[in-house]
């Protein structure tokens, strides 16, 4: 549906830009056919400067949207694991030394400064809440650690930032993302990914002509065509008036009485 969507978006873009342009032609020319051969031409102008555009900038933030999907992934790999912890002893080992894992947290001394770290992974769907974290609070709050670093997939709250600056301990939340950011890709570790989280199946030619052929858009074409048609009461009607008319008519009827995208199949349940 979301393909269907986007697809629906450029066609109602390029509908929009012809508009824009059709009104501008029309208004210097008075031959019909005319405007709406150079507004078709300047609309696909427009429509390629702006696809190239986007496109350039979807090039340069490729590898975040990549990265962004990695992270998504190993944060699930992650929760799926029954020893996470282990990942980060492994991580926080190309740096630090005195390292102590628990089943929830690990714990780093900071020899040289005296700085004692703890770092939980916190492997809720729901996000970080302030109930959520005064409850790791309790159980890690007798290590008395200097910062306290929470890997979650998101901080749930708004308030938590401003919540948690009531305790004595610096604390650190890092989402899904930022745990990527800071952590994996700042130390050069990364989570082995078991697990992934399944794409939306692309729509083909085919997807999208089932959509725009099936009965619920009867209504819609007969709507389109009545409204042109009643038009031509009152204007004189032109050729234009009388194919796009027909165009609409035959998709209403090919929408309605076509079998092979109104087919009901019973599914049996049990």
């Amino acid at each position: 549906m979301r393909k269907i969507n986007l697809i629906l978006q450029e066609i109602l873009k390029f509908v929009l830009l012809f508009l824009f342009c059709f009104v501008w032609t029309r208004y210097f020319l008075r031959k019909l056919w005319t405007a709406i051969l150079i507004s078709l031409l300047l609309t696909a102008c427009l429509y390629a400067i702006m696809f190239i555009l986007k496109r350039k900038k979807q090039n340069k933030i490729g590898l975040k949207l990549k990265e962004k999907e990695e992270a998504e992934n190993m944060f699930l790999s992650l929760s799926c694991e029954s020893n996470p912890m282990d990942f980060f002893v492994k991580l926080a080992s190309k740096k630090h030394k005195e390292i102590k894992k628990y089943k929830n947290y690990l714990v780093i001394n900071h020899v040289n400064d005296g700085v004692k770290t703890l770092l939980w992974f916190d492997n809720s769907f729901y996000g970080l809440t302030i109930a959520r974290f005064m409850e790791i609070y309790g159980k890690v709050k007798k290590e008395k650690a200097t910062k306290i670093v929470i890997c979650c997939k998101e901080i749930a709250e708004k308030q938590l930032i401003t919540f948690s600056q009531n305790f004595d301990e610096k604390f650190l939340f890092l989402n899904e993302y930022d745990t990527y950011e800071k952590l994996y890709k700042f130390y050069d570790c990364y989570p082995e990914i078991t697990r992934k989280y399944s794409k939306e199946k692309k729509m083909v030619f085919k997807d999208f002509i089932a959509y725009s052929f099936n009965k619920k858009r009867t209504k819609g074409y007969l709507f389109s065509a009545f409204i042109l048609i009643l038009s031509s009461l009152f204007i004189r009607t032109t050729i234009y008036y009388c194919i796009i008319a027909s165009i609409l008519v035959v998709f209403a009827l090919v929408s309605q009485f076509n079998p092979y995208y109104n087919s009901n199949k019973e599914i049996e349940v049990i």
